[in-house]
């Protein structure tokens, strides 16, 4: 057996570059670990202590205004308000007229969603597009980098862009369409809203023209072929082709008179106005409502940076 000796070096339990120096006691470790933790939060403390509300709100607030009052484009709305009716309403609307309104009575709801459906359409787009180059018009560089179409815009881009500039509603009490039309010029937009609904007269005219059209065609081939039977028809069935024949020109008669009722009028109640002052952007409204959402965003942040900094780990 040997004798116990010094231990040798390939017995040394640590090597020296994983020497752990016993001379530091564990708690002045543990401080010193402690004081880097800390050191390495004074730049969140400092942080939170540079952007505080007074001193990031008013800052948007004033890029706001400046945006606003120097660089936004300012845009002139022109209003139109027209009606749509059919005869069958306005002669009850005439009958009845002292105990309710005359635009009381309108077109069918389908009608008039037909036809706020053309002003927003591509069609009407195309026809306004023709007169007024608005695609051109829209993607001018001297616009609003914020609010202008981009040069090369898709066709459904531009028809999204136009739908922003040119909106219809109605009033779901008198069912009064209202159109309104922004431009940057108020002659120009008094100009497109005109357009707008002398295009929407043609379009009502041709769906009265179709309803008709629909109305009549079956009635008017039953007709057609009841003369053929009664004038090929043999002598012993010559009476019931004539029956036929009869009970076919009521019919034909009663969609005549249903075809009249059904002709639609785009009477306007109010024309397209020329605005004298501009309506977007409302500055006053806008810059309230930057100052409210960035106060709302800044509350949000500093509580969960607060919440963070209060639960950090030392």
């Amino acid at each position: 057996m040997p004798s116990a000796g010094p231990t040798t070096l390939g017995q040394l339990p640590t090597s020296i570059g994983s020497t752990v120096d016993d001379s530091v006691p564990e708690t002045a470790r543990g401080t010193k670990s402690g004081a880097k933790a800390l050191l390495s939060w004074d730049w969140f403390d400092r942080l939170l202590g540079i952007f505080t509300f007074w001193n990031v709100v008013p800052i948007i607030g004033l890029v706001g205004i400046i945006y606003f009052y120097f660089f936004a484009d300012s845009f002139y709305e022109s209003i139109a308000i027209v009606n749509l009716q059919n005869s069958s309403s306005m002669s009850t609307s005439l009958s009845s007229l002292a105990g309710s309104s005359l635009l009381g009575s309108t077109g069918g709801s389908t009608e008039s969603g037909e036809v706020m459906a053309y002003i927003e359409s591509p069609e009407m787009l195309r026809i306004l597009d023709k007169k007024f180059h608005l695609r051109s018009l829209y993607s001018t560089p001297s616009h609003s980098l914020f609010w202008r179409l981009a040069p090369g815009a898709s066709d459904e881009n531009f028809l999204a862009f136009y739908q922003q500039m040119v909106t219809v509603t109605q009033d779901p009490t008198t069912l009064l369409i209202t159109v309104n039309v922004l431009d940057w010029d108020s002659k120009r937009a008094q100009a497109i809203n005109k357009a707008v609904l002398a295009a929407s007269t043609d379009f009502v005219t041709m769906l009265t023209k179709t309803m008709q059209d629909a109305t009549i065609k079956y009635a008017k081939d039953q007709l057609t072929f009841a003369w053929n039977a009664v004038e090929t028809a043999q002598a012993i069935d010559r009476p019931v082709a004539e029956a036929e024949l009869s009970s076919a020109e009521q019919a034909m008669a009663s969609a005549e008179s249903m075809a009249s009722q059904q002709v639609v009028f785009l009477i306007p109640v109010s024309n397209a106005t020329e605005p004298n002052d501009t309506a977007v952007p409302d500055a006053y409204l806008d810059e309230a409502g930057i100052l409210l959402v960035a106060s709302v965003l800044f509350m949000i942040i500093h509580l969960l940076a607060s919440n963070v900094r209060d639960h950090r780990k030392v």
